[in-house]
């Protein structure tokens, strides 16, 4: 019994693993072109993957894939196509389905139509982008990463 106890508080002794956070192993850059009334503007997300991990892209059929989200937009400014940058391809066996995912770095470029009446000026884009990553033993919860980037209509 002794044996028993003295293995139980070593064990609890140990210092606890911690689980990686997918905030901390991609890293966001964000930032939106200049535009004019009546152009069209990108959202640029760029990030950065620890080695080891990939991040689901937009189309992914499998995992989390990655999604932007707008809050309010600033009036006569709306949302358009969403594209990314080529993704690599991989295999899931539980799934038995090829998937697209980004590692290293990805990009995923928002364009937002400017509607001829938005007046000169800075004005605010806030979101968030959701996404998750995996490496080759766990697949972490999905996180959401909000931003503001300025966009300025000259």
């Amino acid at each position: 019994m002794y044996r028993v106890l003295i293995l139980l508080l070593s064990v609890a002794a140990l210092p606890a693993v911690a689980q990686p956070r997918a905030s901390d192993l991609v890293e966001w850059r964000v930032r939106a072109d200049r535009t004019a009334p009546g152009a069209e503007a990108r959202v640029v997300l760029d990030a950065t993957i620890a080695p080891g991990w990939r991040l689901y892209a937009l189309d992914s059929p499998v995992g989390i894939p990655l999604t932007i989200a707008f809050d309010a937009l600033p009036s006569g400014v709306r949302a358009g196509r969403v594209a990314q940058a080529e993704a690599r391809e991989g295999y899931d066996a539980v799934f038995e389905s090829k998937y697209p995912y980004f590692a290293g770095t990805g990009r995923v470029v928002q364009r937002l139509h400017v509607g001829e009446g938005v007046a000169a000026g800075t004005h605010e884009v806030a979101g968030a982008v959701r996404f998750a990553v995996c490496d080759d033993q766990i697949c972490l919860p999905p996180t959401r990463r909000a931003f503001r980037v300025p966009l300025v209509v000259e």
